[in-house]
């Protein structure tokens, strides 16, 4: 075994997280164009 640590690959953050992020943002724009309705969506944003 070499004493030197191999550089480990960097994990890739969960595609769930993602998603939800985009969630966020596109409900972020409808939130900020004034006198529009927000749908609900089926689940709440996790916290």
């Amino acid at each position: 075994m070499n004493a030197t640590p191999t550089k480990v690959k960097a994990k890739r953050p969960s595609k769930g997280m993602a998603k939800h992020n985009r969630l966020v943002k596109q409900e972020a724009r409808k939130n900020s164009i004034p006198g529009t309705v927000v749908k609900k969506g089926k689940r709440p944003a996790a916290k």
